[in-house]
């Protein structure tokens, strides 16, 4: 997966709405296992800053997801948002 945004401004991989994390973890609820709560007085960016190059990152799937091929998200990109106080990943579709 190329494209992996975050607009959980309090966690430690999020830079600018860019996943930092070597490898994320997506959880059977949807929740993002990878989370890492950090203080942080940055205010979020509605535009997402995208780097020219970017890491192939490996996303763990436990979601009954339609992108989710033996526990591996296929999708081409996920986006993971506030969902009831917990970051969750918001490309979830049903299987």
């Amino acid at each position: 997966m190329f494209d992996l945004k975050c607009k959980r401004q309090d966690c430690k991989f999020n830079h600018n709405c860019d996943c930092t994390a070597k490898n994320v973890k997506v959880g059977k609820d949807t929740d993002c296992e990878t989370y890492v709560p950090t203080k942080s007085n940055a205010k979020e960016e509605d535009k997402i800053l995208q780097p020219a190059m970017r890491k192939n990152i490996c996303v763990a799937c436990d979601a009954n997801c339609l992108f989710n091929k033996k526990h591996i998200c296929k999708a081409n990109s996920i986006s993971v948002m506030t969902n009831d106080g917990s970051p969750e990943c918001c490309t979830f579709m049903p299987e």
